[in-house]
């Protein structure tokens, strides 16, 4: 069935939280974050919910799948709206595939750790987990697929509750529990690096701009999916700081570097067996993240090779031989596979800034769809404040990454419109020939 305004929190919340809960949580401790990495998920959801806000006004105008594309057409025009809609376009396929890739090797990773197999046993069922949702996807369609993402998603929800509840619990099992002041203890906080822990801690929000591709499944679209989406940000905001500041009651920030997953803070407070079926839950988050942006990819893809039939100027190649779902199951099996061989790690620095492009685009296009002066005054102050904070922080992380990574995003991101380019001078050339 199709999900209604809290179907549609839970939705967006399970592919927002994921295998970012113990990920992030993770690279946060060995960042140098120390006791304070609890502040680095609160500094990073008040942003993304606020970034998140100019999705309630842009959907009220463009209550349609296309929602985005539409705004920047009306609000931008011609080339310019084309180009703004292209690169948001591009930019949602390139920080999905990437974050799917790293979710079936993920869980792969874990599947032959519980089995004690190799590397070829993680690709095995990393792929045949892939070939499972495609299937199903092919046969049963994205409806039928996003409601067993709601599942695996609400199963996710309520084990990372555990997590939350984890000190409470270490209190009651008796565990000794660190004193509250150490959430405020900067001691163990490289200074210099905490700005940088605020993108690592961006991308553990990262599944929420995609969904604004989720109208077609949802009821009364035009109200649900953006305050769907601005309900999931508050939710996931919420659940990672009491998550991080409850696993920081009960571990050292040292020792929350080396674990495994975040489960690992339950060891001392529950039996190994249920911890055992317990951690097996990353299983289906993992699922549920590769589902959820899987059918993003897919609409995202349709909606861009058909850019030519709606006005824009700048579009996607037509696929020849298979569909938009055949070609996204198809890349990600390809860079599962060869994952370790393309050196698609090299990207990592460059998917934090992606986003911030994004959250840029979303202020930009609400701003430039006000259609009245009074609409302006009332509307632009949530808006305006999204576009300087992303701007500020864009600038920042800019500065301080690496080149390298920046231009392998650029060239993904323009690519497809220079192999465009030489397709047609090539077709044309041909024609050319064949009338002398």
């Amino acid at each position: 069935s199709r999900f209604s305004l809290c179907g549609m929190a839970v939705y967006t919340a399970g592919n927002m939280i994921g295998t970012g809960t113990h990920q992030t949580l993770i690279a946060l401790a060995q960042q140098g974050c120390g006791n304070l990495l609890w502040l680095n998920f609160l500094l990073a959801g008040l942003l993304v919910t606020l970034s998140a806000y100019p999705l309630l006004h842009l959907y009220s105008e463009f209550p349609a799948n296309t929602c985005l594309q539409d705004a920047s057409m009306r609000g931008l025009g011609g080339f310019w709206g084309s180009l703004v809609s292209f690169i948001n376009g591009q930019l949602v396929t390139i920080e999905l595939i990437f974050a799917v890739t790293m979710q079936a090797s993920f869980f792969g990773s874990c599947a032959a750790a519980l089995l004690s197999g190799d590397v070829l046993l993680s690709k095995g069922l990393s792929l045949g987990m892939l070939g499972i949702i495609y299937a199903t996807y092919r046969k049963s369609g994205a409806l039928f697929t996003a409601n067993i993402a709601w599942v695996l998603g609400f199963v996710e929800l309520c084990t990372v509750g555990l997590l939350v509840l984890s000190s409470p619990m270490g209190f009651f099992a008796g565990s000794p529990l660190r004193p509250p002041s150490v959430l405020v203890d900067f001691s163990q906080t490289e200074i210099g690096k905490f700005p940088s822990g605020i993108h690592v801690a961006i991308f553990a929000y990262g599944g929420f701009p995609g969904m604004i591709h989720a109208g077609d499944l949802v009821e009364n679209p035009r109200r649900n999916v953006p305050m769907g989406i601005l309900c999931a940000c508050m939710m996931t905001t919420c659940c990672y700081v009491f998550l991080s500041a409850s696993v920081l009651l009960i571990a050292e920030p040292a020792d929350i570097a080396t674990f495994q997953n975040g489960f690992d803070s339950l060891k001392s407070i529950l039996p190994g067996p249920m911890l055992a079926v317990i951690s097996c839950t990353v299983l289906s988050s993992v699922a549920n993240n590769i589902m959820e942006n899987s059918l993003v990819i897919i609409e995202n893809m349709r909606h861009m090779t058909a850019a030519a039939q709606d006005g824009r100027t700048l579009s996607l190649p037509d696929f020849l031989f298979c569909g938009a779902d055949t070609l996204t199951f198809g890349a990600i099996g390809i860079l599962t596979a060869f994952k370790e061989y393309i050196g698609l790690g090299v990207l990592g620095d460059a998917i934090d800034f992606a986003l911030i492009i994004q959250f840029l685009i979303f202020a930009v296009l609400s701003m430039a769809n006000f259609h009245s002066a009074s609409q302006k005054t009332a509307g632009i102050l949530g808006p305006g404040i999204s576009a300087a904070a992303n701007l500020l922080l864009g600038s920042w992380h800019f500065c301080h990454s690496s080149a390298k990574p920046m231009l392998v995003l650029a060239g993904l991101v323009f690519l497809p419109l220079l192999l465009r380019i030489f397709a047609e001078h090539e077709g044309g050339r041909f024609l050319n020939k064949k009338d002398k």
